[in-house]
């Protein structure tokens, strides 16, 4: 009886796992057309991964403009900053590389990585920084400590969709019409080359803007002198 019981729950796990993990095993030997790099949350019906992955990649290319425009506004004749233009050309340089890389990966998935609108079905809270308008603008008129602000709400703005992809791979669920389906190689993907360098660039950037604030909350004077000593360190440690 007990052996019964646990071949009924054993049942009911295959049936349940097959819920959520479709497979084109077969098909291939079937026909030659149904031969591809496909499965798992990359052989579903809906897409959703796929146009997560596009999605991201299109905000990491809008992302290293900002961040080049953001580069550019210490690098004038008249707000000569080299280590902030220093910092922000990295960050710029680090995002571009890593669209390419993702782009790269979907290729490899079987999929075919172009590029959307960064700004759809971006949650719509308000102040979210990567649905903003005029953000190309205010990146040009920054000054050092709000252009650190700036950019740490930019990352933590992609940190957060980068975790909401995470949690779709993480584990197999349904939401609405939408089937989620485990995929380790994904989540193994993003920890390594995305939200591990996210969560330091954060924390280096929170750092900077309360070591910044401590430098310039005096006189006018003491101020531009602390700016001026902040901008030779960031220049020496990028």
């Amino acid at each position: 009886m007990a052996k019964f019981n646990n071949a009924i729950v054993f049942g009911l796990v295959l049936i349940f796992a097959s819920a959520f993990a479709k497979s084109d095993s077969g098909a291939c030997e079937i026909n030659v057309e149904g031969c591809s790099p496909n499965y798992s949350s990359f052989d579903v019906t809906n897409k959703t991964l796929e146009k997560d992955l596009r999605k991201y990649a299109s905000q990491l290319v809008d992302k290293s403009y900002h961040f080049l425009i953001l580069s550019s506004t210490f690098n004038k004749f008249n707000l000569d900053r080299p280590g902030f233009e220093k910092l922000y050309r990295k960050i710029s340089d680090k995002a571009w590389a890593d669209a390419i890389d993702l782009i790269k990966y979907q290729s490899r998935r079987g999929s075919f990585g172009h590029l959307v609108n960064p700004r759809e079905e971006v949650p719509k809270e308000q102040g979210n920084i990567l649905i903003r308008s005029g953000n190309y603008q205010k990146a040009k008129e920054l000054k050092e400590l709000g252009s650190l602000q700036f950019a740490l709400e930019y990352e933590k703005a992609l940190a957060q969709e980068a975790h909401a992809i995470h949690r779709k791979v993480s584990h197999a669920y349904k939401s609405g019409d939408e089937h989620h389906h485990y995929d380790p190689d994904v989540a193994h993907y993003l920890d390594e080359n995305i939200i591990e360098y996210q969560s330091g660039t954060v924390r280096e950037l929170a750092g900077y803007i309360h070591n910044l604030k401590h430098f310039s909350e005096k006189s006018q004077g003491a101020s531009d002198l602390g700016v001026h000593l902040f901008d030779e360190f960031l220049a020496k440690a990028q």
